[in-house]
């Protein structure tokens, strides 16, 4: 049975937005858009849901977070951890350890923490994500619960360790299958470079998709050129690594990279704040994605990472928030809102919204995402705002974070995952 969602405004994202406009959805899958009378002139019988005077878009990808940090801020307060404004990146990993000490293995408290994010990014009409996982023993609930992929923290000096979470991989491919599945080996900094190979060497002959930490602060800039500064003096004793510090490498971060086999089009690259020209050319020659998280880097004193030189060279953008442990909300419309003053418009309204929906289902991998088109899967959010723009506006306005408050439905591949009405959440058909 084909059903109609009909709206006062369209926004497909991959093809120009349009006033009274429809989808007609069939099994999950959109089988015809456009405008709404021609479309019930063509499916006479189909069931029908006018949303009035609202505008149905694609569910937003957030293409790099980590849910199960969601309750970090009450963890945070409860361990007496308390952030200052002046503190370094470093300061910060070393804030986040301490909590996590703290917190111990208490799974269902990070169970709850995931939950409660998967939730929050839901209500802001986000319907994938990709997850940074590092708590194995939630992988089950991961895989029948999130739409998007889930990757599969690598990060250690110890081969033994490292191995282990490797395998712990293989064993949600295997045990899983209809997810997807992912490898984030977690950064040049936290990994040595055999480790890092041995990743990239793993994930390569089975083409599982890769994430990593890339050129994010200063920090890690003058810890893989010289090994020093506050990774290499207070992060590294911290942990019990003092004997891994590598020589003086006189390396950047994109050299470590490729120097591991892991510069190639499926690996997803996040942050790259302090990437230079040369090095952003490769990135675009490798074909590989770059997630942008502007709040994060904000919270974090870490720099703007140069948005104007990655559109000069065609690198394929998404938008992440990262997690609560560094940010204020899992809200992609207050992050496209901070972006637009944040790259002092190097980035548009038009662009951020690419980078929220086309953009992040390019960088996950996941086909036909991202956008309302025929063949595309039925993925899609209804906002219901007060009072609606003139078209040409729509993007402009699109682009403002009250309208985090305004999201009334979100539907992935057919069902619905969140609705302002609570009888209707979690798989309804749509």
């Amino acid at each position: 049975m084909i059903t109609l969602y009909l709206s006062r405004y369209l926004v497909p994202v991959s093809s120009p937005a349009l006033e009274q406009g429809a989808i007609a959805v069939e099994n999950g899958q959109i089988v015809a858009l456009g405008p709404a009378a021609t479309l019930e002139s063509r499916y006479p019988r189909s069931l029908r849901h006018d949303y009035g005077d609202a505008i149905v878009l694609p569910a937003f990808i957030n293409a790099h977070t980590h849910l199960e940090l969601s309750h970090y801020p009450q963890w945070a307060e409860t361990a007496g951890e308390v952030s200052d404004s002046e503190d370094g990146f470093t300061d910060w990993i070393l804030r986040l350890i301490r909590v996590r000490i703290d917190l111990g293995h208490d799974l269902e408290r990070y169970r709850r923490s995931w939950r409660a994010g998967l939730q929050q990014a839901l209500s802001t009409g986000t319907g994938q994500l990709g997850d940074i996982l590092s708590t194995g023993d939630l992988a089950a609930e991961i895989a029948t619960r999130l739409s998007g992929r889930c990757f599969v923290e690598v990060l250690g000096q110890n081969p033994g360790r490292v191995y282990h979470q490797l395998q712990q991989l293989e064993h949600c491919l295997a045990s899983w299958p209809q997810a997807r599945w992912g490898a984030a080996p977690h950064s040049p900094y936290t990994l040595s470079l055999e480790l890092l190979k041995q990743s990239y060497r793993q994930t390569t002959c089975k083409h599982i998709r890769t994430s990593i930490h890339l050129a994010e602060s200063v920090d890690e800039v003058e810890f893989l050129a010289n090994s020093r500064g506050p990774l290499a003096e207070q992060l590294y004793p911290f942990v019990g690594w003092q004997n891994y510090v590598p020589p003086p490498r006189h390396l950047r971060s994109l050299q470590i990279l490729e120097q591991a086999g892991g510069l190639k089009a499926d690996t997803l690259l996040v942050h790259g704040v302090h990437l230079n020209g040369k090095e952003i050319t490769k990135v675009a020659a490798a074909g590989c994605s770059m997630v942008l998280c502007p709040r994060s880097n904000a919270r974090l004193n870490v720099g703007v990472a140069p948005a104007a030189d990655y559109v000069r060279a065609n690198v394929p953008l998404a938008l992440g928030t990262d997690s609560l442990a560094s940010n204020q909300s899992l809200s992609l419309w207050d992050e496209m809102d901070f972006a637009l003053d944040w790259f002092n418009g190097d980035l548009d309204p038009r662009q951020l919204l690419h980078m929220s929906t086309l953009g992040g289902a390019r960088a996950l991998g996941i086909e036909k995402g991202g956008q309302l088109a025929v063949g595309a899967p039925a993925t899609f959010q209804v906002l219901e705002p007060d009072s609606l723009p003139s078209l040409d506006q729509i993007y402009p306005f699109l682009c403002q974070a009250r309208r985090s408050h305004e999201v009334k439905q979100v539907v992935v591949d057919g069902e619905t995952r969140w609705c302002c009405n609570a009888d209707e959440q979690e798989g309804d058909h749509a």
